[in-house]
Formats: structure tokens, sequence, C-alpha cells
């Protein structure tokens, strides 16, 4: 089973934050600035190469980290997170995209929403 991702259509870098209790972290990152306006942001799961807090697990505070860093608004940043296959033939270990939209509370974002995705709607999203 692959638990180390390489780089790909959907991660071609690395984005390292400070998971829960101040952890150091990794995850995939794809940034696509659209034609409209707006930034795609794909957070990857990397697995054993994050050595701290899954992406899922902090979703929002990574989101308001990512959002900040690349000077992207939240009501102009469309946000996936999107975890590999593993190669298993346990269905819950198969390739996910979810859209995952927040609400602004203070400085933070919080969670409002998850939609799953297929792959051809996050490729629509990418070249929009």
């Amino acid at each position: 089973m692959e638990t180390n991702p390489d780089f790909n259509k959907y991660m071609d870098q690395y984005f390292h934050y400070l998971g829960q209790w101040e952890s150091p972290s990794k995850c995939g990152l794809k940034v696509v600035h659209r034609k409209d306006g707006k930034t795609l942001i794909i957070v990857t799961e990397i697995y054993r190469q994050n050595p701290g807090t899954p992406v899922t697990e902090w979703c929002a505070p990574l989101a308001t980290r990512i959002m900040a860093e690349f000077q992207c608004p939240s009501d102009r940043c469309i946000f996936i997170e999107h975890t590999p296959d593993l190669g298993s033939k346990l269905t819950f270990y198969g390739e996910t995209f979810d859209l995952v939209t927040f609400q602004p509370e203070g400085k933070d974002l919080v969670i409002s929403k998850w939609t799953r995705l297929n792959p051809e709607e996050v490729d629509s999203l990418m070249d929009e």
C-alpha cells in the first residue's frame, strides 16, 4: 500500500504548518489562480510524509493559514481536501475530493459544509 504520494496534477509543492499542539505538520498543496479571479486551493494528505496533524483534523486552521499566506479572501477561494488512493481493496482507502466551505468567525474560519466531488469536477474547477 503506497502511503507517500508523489507530486501530480493535484499536488505540486509541500506546505508546512503547525498542527494540533503546535506539532510540525506537512501536506501537499496546489494553488490555481483561475480566470474568474477565484483561487482554487487543493490540500493533499501525504500520510507518512506528514509527521504531525492530518489535513482532515486541521482543515479550518490550515485553510485560514493558506488563505492568509496566498492573500486569498475566503469569499474568493475554493478549498478542496484531497485524499489520494492508497491502493487498497478497502473503499475507505480510495481517492476522495471534498469541497470544504467555511464561515468566518473572527480572524479564523470554521467549516460549514463538506461536499464530495469526483475527479472530473475537480479537473473542471482547475480549468475555469
